[in-house]
């Protein structure tokens, strides 16, 4: 799964994703990203271009009619995706991608909880965790855009795995168009999950982290 994740700052995702200010936005670097929140998103806008906008990391359905908004809907198990109603039209139509600089995850330690610092194994950049996104309307009548990261079993004989049994998916850059695009085939869809990447790089951090209010550079410092 993914709990907790690092948010870029708005220069950064503009860079990698080359958008420019007007389709982007004012994003602050976040240290401990977690659910309910509002997160940047990268989807495709209606001019056929990507563009940042922000979403609650939950994804809430446009068919939810409860009280009580979904729980647990921060993460989709892409394995099921296209057979449960919460995420299948997201999966279909209404995929996105939620900027990362990398993940944090936790590993059982003889009953303690360790929390690691996932990332890219060979730079700073931008990491693209493949989501779906969704639009629904409250009962006083506002639209909230939602998200949720789409996860995948832990490659084996791979470091996320020696941490974790899931992991996000994380796209590579070529896959990026064909993911946000509203044409692209289902098959293609499966074949990009399948073929994510799952070279990383971790080290263990504070649990620190594991309060959300705690929100700063000191989270990602090794112990």
């Amino acid at each position: 799964m993914c709990g907790r994740y690092v948010s870029p700052a708005d220069w950064a995702i503009e860079r990698f994703w080359h958008i420019g200010a007007h389709n982007s936005g004012r994003w602050v670097q976040s240290f401990n990203v977690s659910p309910t929140t509002n997160v940047p998103m990268v989807r495709m806008s209606d001019f056929g271009e990507p563009e940042v906008i922000g979403a609650r990391w939950g994804l809430i359905p446009p068919w939810w009619r409860q009280p009580k908004l979904p729980a647990f809907s921060f993460n989709a198990r892409s394995e099921e995706a296209d057979q449960k109603p919460i995420w299948r039209k997201g999966l279909r139509k209404f995929r996105c991608i939620m900027p990362a600089s990398g993940w944090y995850e936790w590993q059982d330690v003889q009953g303690d909880k360790q929390p690691y610092f996932i990332h890219d194994a060979d730079s700073d950049d931008v990491l693209a965790l493949a989501g779906l996104w969704s639009e629904w309307e409250a009962p006083d009548g506002q639209f909230v855009t939602s998200c949720a990261v789409l996860t995948k079993s832990s490659a084996p004989a791979h470091v996320v795995a020696q941490i974790h049994n899931r992991m996000p998916v994380v796209l590579r850059p070529e896959q990026f168009e064909w993911w946000l695009s509203f044409s692209t085939p289902e098959m293609n869809v499966k074949a990009m999950i399948a073929n994510a990447r799952h070279e990383f790089a971790a080290y263990a951090v504070s649990t620190l982290v594991n309060n959300p209010r705690n929100d700063d550079a000191r989270l990602l410092e090794p112990v």
